[in-house]
């Protein structure tokens, strides 16, 4: 799972102007004149609103020896299959309101950790997942997590607002969506396999174990392992959702009673009424999955690679290593 790769020559900086934080355009111009003295060839390029924007520019990403992201999760999102095909290695500097995919692998906004890890050249092998299903034209990819419940009720409260997203925002989101709480009625298939027959609760399908400041809601996801992970709270309640928000503000583990299974290919059929379904921290399409409908969560068939810090101690990521 573990590749050393020359260090890079060529680097495409991809960053998102309107970024949560704010700041990516002054980051970004920081690190292109770093980079730059230190004789790199460097473009910097604004992120694209939509996937497709990826696809069409798949050539030219593939001539670069590195893509440094400067962004949020959702910017990720957007590149995973592109990088698949093109075999070029991603860094991520957090830009976004949680920044997942580089907390994940302790990256920071500090140039110093980035040229540490383009000095060192250590790639881990990642794999991400995929969703598709009736309505959804091909598959589309995610690195994290997808899931239905309060989360996802905020996240479609949110909407497609502009601009930075802080703290409060989402606090002010989640208690409109607490008021209003009501769950999905789901059953759910692991590689054919009947695991859940119409059960009402909170489903989160994951692909790494890091969500919400260390809450952990899927513990033994990881995306250095080809299969995906789900959690089911059957019966979830507001009293669970007050236990997730203190151990939010406390940074430690939800340690719900959850049930959990795992496998490549996971079916979810949602009975009843229609439901959002946020993947990565953004509103699934920006429309709710309709009742009736079945979305299918696979795991992608080959990784990506991933740049990683020489400092990382992950220790779900770290286990690639060994």
């Amino acid at each position: 799972m573990v590749l050393k790769t020359p260090s890079p020559q060529k680097i495409l900086i991809n960053h998102k102007p309107n970024s949560s934080t704010g700041n990516t355009e002054a980051t970004t111009r920081k690190l292109e004149m770093e980079l730059t003295i230190l004789n790199k060839q460097v473009e910097v390029r604004a992120s694209e609103k939509k996937m497709k924007g990826y696809t069409r520019r798949t050539d030219e990403i593939a001539a670069f020896d590195l893509v440094i992201v400067v962004g949020g999760d959702g910017t990720v999102r957007k590149l995973l299959d592109t990088l698949n095909k093109t075999g070029t290695p991603i860094y991520a500097i957090p830009g976004g309101n949680e920044s997942l995919f580089a907390r994940s692998y302790e990256m920071s906004t500090s140039i110093d950790d980035l040229l540490q890890a383009i000095a060192a050249g250590t790639c881990l092998q990642q794999f991400y997942g995929l969703i598709s299903g009736k309505g959804i034209q091909g598959e589309k990819p995610f690195f994290h997590m997808a899931s239905m419940g309060l989360d996802s009720l905020t996240v479609k409260n949110i909407g497609k607002r502009r601009g930075p997203l802080n703290d409060s925002i989402y606090i002010w989101h989640g208690l409109k969506a607490m008021c209003s709480l009501h769950h999905p009625t789901v059953s759910i298939s692991i590689d054919g396999k009947p695991v859940i027959d119409q059960g009402s609760g909170y489903i989160i399908v994951a692909n790494n174990s890091a969500y919400a400041r260390n809450l952990q809601l899927v513990p033994s996801a990881t995306p250095s392992r080809n299969e995906l992970v789900v959690g089911f709270l059957e019966g979830a309640k507001h009293q669970h959702e007050l236990v997730k928000a203190i151990k939010i503000l406390q940074q430690k583990p939800a340690n719900l009673p959850m049930q959990y299974f795992s496998g490549k290919s996971i079916t979810c059929t949602l009975h009843h009424q229609p439901y959002p379904l946020q993947v990565d921290g953004d509103y699934f399409r920006n429309r709710d999955i309709e009742a009736g409908s079945t979305i299918e969560f696979s795991i992608s068939s080959a990784p990506i690679r991933v740049l990683v810090p020489p400092y990382l101690k992950n220790p779900v990521l770290q286990a690639s290593c060994d």
